[in-house]
């Protein structure tokens, strides 16, 4: 099986590597000879063209593979966050789906195949597959993220065209149509889309339809920006045309956005891989350790071996779990990804579950529901307080389940390994035996399992018996010292055999970890809550921003302006979307509910000066201060971009590098130290004999 296994895999590598350096040297070619030929330009200021068969393969591809169930289901998802974050014509959607479903599977089986030469395991091919399903959202995320700041990028380029146009021309739709047709084609059919709603019949109607569906929220704010100076005309500030100052705070917004991604994704990147790591590099890491030396298999094949490994292997998923979460943070989407399958809203609709998790779901109007469910508002779940309690209980179970067949399975493991591994003598060193002692190993182990076999047939459990059947068994006389050991080894075996079964204290550790897989959701929330906090100030900042072009307006009322916070904010958007559903009923108390439900300082000192522009001053003169220091905050967001930079830089090292730490530590150095210690015992027990 090993030399067809070895056979296949040669021959699949062969075929991928060829077929690789022949796509690269076609596509080479027809660049050279064909660069006038038919292409795709994905925008007039790009470099990058797409030959024109490529493109062609691309939607053929995109056809054929819509027809196999398990790819279908890739690209429809990487489909849907194309389809999120930008409006792509028919055509460039699928090339660009194509394109990251070529990338993401070809890494994943690139990965599979070199982990497969390196371990020469079916395990370890197991568990690469595994992890590669695990990483599969990783790398969607990462290609898509490309596209986001590319569209970013591309946004701010067009807003420097669009100032430079609109001091020519002094009208905002001629100059977003003049700065559209020198634009890369992915901004091209935003702002296209942007000036054909403020030139339509109904703009607000467009508008507010456009926000459902912008890809980002600099482009919410500038098209409804764009319609408010169309609206109400434009005005000279002491820093120049309002509308210019405001397209200039967008550009600087903009790019202290993009360098903060990019620092981030500089810091961050790669730790979910690194955290995921020990998993794969434990398979070849087990066999370079056995190979030089033997001794250690012993170890790897116990009990303690194979708990240590799955312990591991736990550490290295909670900490990917945890990256994931850091990294959604720092890539600012708070926001559901769209709708998600609720198997959590059917198992609440069985009769028994729905009768169990309401005993457990803290009482309506206690403090414990209330702190609950603003957790999982603070965390941005999208779960109902019941919905998640289902996941709680689901994970607790199946901690319980698995831990009881996991004792089991290493008890028979246990059992196996005394029947089947060559018994070793107390003269080998280190481990090592050659073909010689080897054959007397096995020898050995025939001989002790008849033994065991015609006892536990019998009964006999007692040493006399033992010594009974060697003495009956044994072809040629012992000595004294050789039938002691003989007898104290099937001795040690039966005892090992009868000693294995379900302990109290295994079932007592199956409880323990079933009450940490309880907690274990709510752990990552607060996780992620945390994290989430760090993100508050660069929101509030933003704020200030937004507040200080809106407040130059005259008709500008305070709930227009939670409107448009509520539009352009991330963290804080749950609590003004529930402050404006109650502004009617009274804006003092849904200013004081939103001051409870978001109570951080920065935005509580918001929501006040708001509040005293509802009657008693102006919106203007509640925030006069803005303009003033604008230099002041300007400075001060750069020290948090950095500290916030440094604080996620820090607890993302601590987290990814974690898994690898302990798998050097206890599962290459611990079984050297554990093992050589037990050999020491047992040279200095055959010394004491001699």
């Amino acid at each position: 099986m090993n030399k067809w296994f070895w056979i296949l895999l040669v021959c699949g590598i062969a075929i991928f590597l060829s077929g690789s350096v022949l796509l690269y040297m076609i596509m080479k070619e027809r660049r050279r000879r064909k660069n006038s030929g038919p292409v795709w330009k994905t925008g007039a200021a790009s470099n990058r063209t797409t030959p024109a068969k490529l493109l062609i393969f691309y939607q053929k591809s995109y056809m054929r593979l819509m027809k196999v169930p398990v790819i279908k289901g890739q690209i429809l998802r990487i489909r849907k966050r194309l389809t999120a974050i930008n409006t792509y014509d028919e055509y460039t959607l699928r090339k660009e789906t194509m394109r990251i479903t070529f990338m993401t599977l070809g890494s994943m089986l690139l990965g599979i195949v070199i982990l497969a030469v390196i371990s020469k395991s079916w395990m370890a091919v197991f568990f690469g597959v595994l992890a590669a399903i695990v990483l599969n959202e990783m790398l969607v995320d990462m290609f898509v993220n490309r596209v986001e700041d590319r569209l970013l990028k591309q946004f701010s380029q067009f807003l420097e065209d669009n100032r430079h146009y609109y001091q020519e021309v002094r009208m905002v739709d001629e100059a977003i149509y003049q700065a559209a047709q020198a634009s890369p084609q992915e901004i091209k059919l935003q702002v296209e889309r942007i000036h054909e709603i403020l030139t339509s019949n109904e703009p607000q109607k467009g508008l507010e339809n456009y926000y459902a569906v912008a890809p980002n929220r600099y482009l919410k704010v500038f098209s409804g920006i764009s319609h408010l100076i169309m609206e109400y005309g434009d005005r000279t500030l002491s820093k120049g045309s309002m509308y210019l100052s405001a397209i200039n705070k967008f550009v600087q917004e903009i790019r202290y956005d993009l360098l903060r991604r990019q620092k981030l994704r500089y810091r961050l990147g790669g730790l979910t891989m690194i955290a995921l790591a020990p998993i794969l590099l434990s398979f070849p890491l087990v066999r370079w350790a056995e190979g030089y030396f033997p001794i250690t298999k012993d170890f790897y094949e116990s009990k303690l071996g194979i708990i240590i490994r799955l312990v591991i292997f736990a550490i290295a998923a909670l900490c990917y779990v945890l990256i994931r979460k850091l990294s959604e943070n720092d890539e600012a989407k708070y926001i559901p990804k769209g709708p998600r399958r609720q198997w959590e809203k059917k198992l609440y609709e069985v009769p028994w579950i729905r009768w169990l998790v309401d005993r457990l779901v803290p009482a309506s109007h206690t403090r414990k529901h209330y702190r609950l469910n603003l957790l999982l508002k603070e965390a941005n779940s999208p779960l109902m307080l019941e919905w998640f309690y289902i996941q709680r209980v689901l994970i607790s179970v199946t901690c319980f389940i698995g831990v009881v067949f996991l004792s089991i399975a290493l008890h028979f493991s246990a059992i196996y390994h005394v029947y089947h591994n060559p018994t070793k003598e107390q003269n080998t060193i280190l481990g090592y035996m050659d073909e010689k002692e080897m054959q007397r190993a096995r020898e050995l182990t025939e001989f002790d399992n008849n033994i065991i076999r015609e006892l536990n047939g019998k009964g006999e459990l007692s040493r006399e018996a033992i010594a009974n059947k060697v003495l009956m068994n044994t072809g040629q006389p012992l000595n004294d010292v050789a039938f002691n050991n003989t007898v104290n080894r099937i001795e040690g075996k039966m005892q090992t055999i009868h000693g294995e079964f379900f302990k109290w204290w295994e079932l007592l550790l199956a409880i323990c970890l079933a009450i940490a897989g309880y907690y274990l959701p709510l752990w990552i929330l607060l996780f992620q809550r945390r994290m989430r906090a760090l993100e508050m100030q660069n929101e509030v900042d933003q704020f200030h921003v937004l507040i200080s072009i809106l407040s130059e307006f005259e008709r500008m009322s305070v709930e227009t302006i939670l409107e448009w916070m509520e539009r352009y904010g991330i963290i804080f958007r749950p609590a003004l979307q529930r402050c404006l559903l109650t502004y009617d009923s009274g804006a003092e108390g849904a200013m004081q509910t939103l001051m409870n439900e978001a109570p951080f300082e920065s935005f509580v000192r918001i929501v006040k000066r708001l509040n005293q522009a509802v009657e008693k001053i102006t919106i203007r003169e509640a925030f006069d201060d803005l303009e003033m220091e604008q230099e002041y905050y300007a400075e001060q967001k750069k020290e948090r971009l950095e500290r916030l930079i440094r604080q996620k830089a820090s607890w993302g090292k601590m987290i990814g590098w974690t898994p690898g730490a302990l798998l050097i530590a206890l599962y290459l150095v611990f079984p050297f130290l554990y093992m050589s210690f037990g050999q020491l015992g047992q040279l200095s027990t055959q010394i004491q004999g001699i």
